[in-house]
Order: structure tokens, then C-alpha cells, then sequence
């Protein structure tokens, strides 16, 4: 067994997080640990193997035998200062006083060591207690947290955030998010930096202060950034290493566990920011895309007579997030009519209503 992973499984910390049995924070803190490398992830992998074949730890001493062990050395010891008496009994005295030092210092060393390995299993190491709350949005419903610090953050609906319930003092806070957030993370003076992450089925944006929205649909995880800078961490494979990527203001990066590079291209921030907000902007926006925002937000299904116009670029602002309100707005741009019964939306080539016979 590798000497690094040998150490590892000498952790009850990190035996916890492999049998599952890990308590938040050290679910967090070897999560984070186990994605900054191939080798960690290794070495996790190889831990778990380990306890599926019933090796739950490495073996801690037998403080019994180990005290009898004690013992008998003391008492061959002694064995041997009766056995030289005859001979001198001057040197038997100083004998006499070195042995008793050293048992003593043997008995010493072995008490202080078991009482510590005692105490060590009986209390794990200490972490900052941080209580986490989850956050689930319904359709066309938005909430917005706010910390003490000023950091805001607004999840889009039909999306899922679990994060801390409050502002620590840690140097890392981590979110986990499925679906869409807008983040507004307030930068703190560098004595006192702190570093920012959200974890995503595809990987980690690491921010120390920035505003940036995620989006995690579509079986991929999309990151805007409007002012700050943040760095993607896409999750590593077996087959190819891990990719990164610092973002600079105006940038959409589009990163997935099925891609091979992480997509960059310059934007217009505020058609992926505005949602957060009572209304919704494009700027030669595909009528593709506004679909698929339509469709997210308000769990319908869009159905387009006319394939066309799924290309056809859209300009303007919407300064009203009722649906309804979209569909007439969108009924007008594209000159089409639109038909929702229930959760299914029709566009389809606008009949002429005024014709007569």
C-alpha cells in the first residue's frame, strides 16, 4: 500500500468520507480535495476499494499486548540485576538505579502515547461548524438570499441551491446549484480574502468577489461574468485531464464533462443577467434561445409551426416577467400568432381574420 495513502486511511476524517459517514463539512472539505488532482481522486478510489474488501482502517496498537510486552522487557530486566548481585554488588546498585530510570521512562512514554491515541479516537479533529440550507425554486418563481456581508444570491426558478445558512468566518464557502443563479459576492479586503465556490455536475467556479450568473441546464454549465473574475475548474476523466480557465468581465464559457475544451465568446452580459431582475433583454438573440428560457422558466412546452424562425434574431426588452406578457410582446415581433393551452405553447403563421367571402 502507497505510504500517502496509507497516512490517508490513518484519518478518521477521511475514512468517514469514503464509508459515507462524513459530516458536511468534511464531506465538502474531501470533495474539494479529491477534484484538485487525478492523484487524489486516485487515492480516494483505492481507499474505497480497500474498505469494500473489509479493511476498514489501518491497525492501531494493541495497547494490552503491547503492555505485557512492557512488562516482560522490565522483568528480564531484573532477572538479569539478581543474576550479576553475586558478582558486584557495587555495580549491581548502579545497575539497579539505571533500570528503574528506564522502566520509568518506559512506563512513562507508553501511558502519555496510549492516552493520546485514546483521546485522538475519542475526538476527531475540530472544523468550523457550518449550518447549510437548501433553496428550491417552482416554476416561474425566484427567491434572492442575502448574507451580512452584502453577497446576494438569486436562483431562477425550477432550479435547487444548497449553501450556507449564514455568513462564516471560514476561508472557503461553498454552494452547490442546479439550474440557474444570479451571484453578487462581495469582494473582502486581502487580509481577509476569502474564496468563493459553486459546484456544478460538470465542475467549480472559484471567485474571491465578483457578480457572474451560472446556469446548469442542458447537460452543461454555463458561466456569464459581469465584472470580477472567476476561474472554471471542469471535472477531470480518466481519459483526458482536468481543464481550467479564468474568465474576464463580458465572457460566456460553456464547459461540460462530454467536452473537450472549455467554449469562450465575448456577450452581452445583460441578456443572461436581466431575468434576476422585472424584466428580460435581448440583443440578437436567437428565437431558439428565448424559447429555451421560456421553456425552463415557466415548465412549458414550445411548439413552432414554422422552423425558420427558431433562427431568426431578436432585439428589445421585455419589462415584464408575466408570461403572458412575453407571448403577446413575441406574438407582435415575429407577427405570428401564439396559442397556449395549458402547459403547451403554439406559434404558428398568423391567419388573416379581417379576409371576407
Amino acid at each position: 500500500m502507497p505510504t500517502q495513502l496509507s497516512k490517508l486511511l490513518m484519518n478518521d476524517s477521511f475514512v468517514r468520507f469514503l464509508k459515507g459517514k462524513a459530516c458536511e463539512e468534511e464531506e465538502a472539505h474531501w470533495t474539494d480535495w479529491m477534484q484538485q488532482s487525478r492523484q487524489n481522486a486516485l487515492y480516494v478510489e483505492k481507499g474505497r476499494k480497500l474498505l469494500n474488501r473489509g479493511v476498514q482502517t489501518l491497525p492501531k496498537p494493541d495497547s494490552g499486548a503491547e503492555f505485557l510486552h512492557l512488562m516482560k522487557r522490565i522483568e528480564s530486566k531484573d532477572q538479569t540485576k539478581s543474576f550479576n548481585r553475586s558478582r558486584n554488588r557495587s555495580r549491581n546498585m548502579v545497575w539497579l538505579t539505571m533500570a528503574a530510570a528506564i522502566s520509568l521512562l518506559l512506563l512513562t512514554g507508553y501511558l502519555a502515547r496510549n492516552s493520546f491515541l485514546q483521546n485522538s479516537a475519542a475526538e476527531p479533529v475540530q472544523v468550523v461548524s457550518i449550518e447549510y440550507k437548501e433553496f428550491e425554486t417552482e416554476t416561474g418563481q425566484k427567491t434572492t438570499v442575502q448574507y451580512s456581508d452584502g453577497s446576494i444570491i438569486t436562483l431562477n426558478a425550477n432550479s435547487k441551491i444548497r449553501l450556507p445558512q449564514k455568513m462564516v468566518e471560514s476561508d472557503t464557502m461553498q454552494v452547490w446549484l442546479e439550474g440557474e443563479a444570479l451571484f453578487n459576492i462581495t469582494r473582502k479586503e486581502a487580509s481577509e480574502s476569502r474564496t468563493f465556490i459553486v459546484h456544478t455536475p460538470d465542475g467549480r467556479i472559484s471567485v474571491l468577489g465578483t457578480r457572474f450568473s451560472v446556469n446548469t441546464t442542458r447537460n452543461q454549465s454555463q458561466v456569464v461574468l459581469t465584472e470580477g473574475s472567476v476561474k472554471i475548474s471542469a471535472l477531470e476523466e480518466a481519459e483526458k485531464p482536468g481543464l481550467e480557465y479564468v474568465m474576464t468581465p463580458g465572457e460566456k464559457a460553456l464547459f461540460s464533462q462530454s467536452y473537450d475544451n472549455i467554449q469562450v465568446e465575448q456577450v452581452n452580459t445583460e441578456v443572461y443577467t436581466s431575468w434576476a431582475g422585472s424584466n428580460l433583454v435581448l440583443d440578437k438573440t436567437p428565437l431558439s434561445e428565448l424559447i429555451t428560457r421560456i421553456e425552463f422558466t415557466y415548465d412549458v412546452e414550445v411548439i413552432v409551426e414554422d422552423q425558420t424562425l427558431l433562427d431568426k434574431q431578436l432585439t428589445g426588452r421585455f419589462n415584464n416577467s408575466d408570461l403572458t406578457f412575453w407571448l403577446s410582446g413575441l406574438s407582435k415581433m415575429l407577427e405570428v400568432d401564439i396559442d397556449q393551452q395549458e402547459q403547451t405553447i403554439y406559434i404558428k403563421e398568423k391567419t388573416d381574420s379581417g379576409s371576407t367571402e
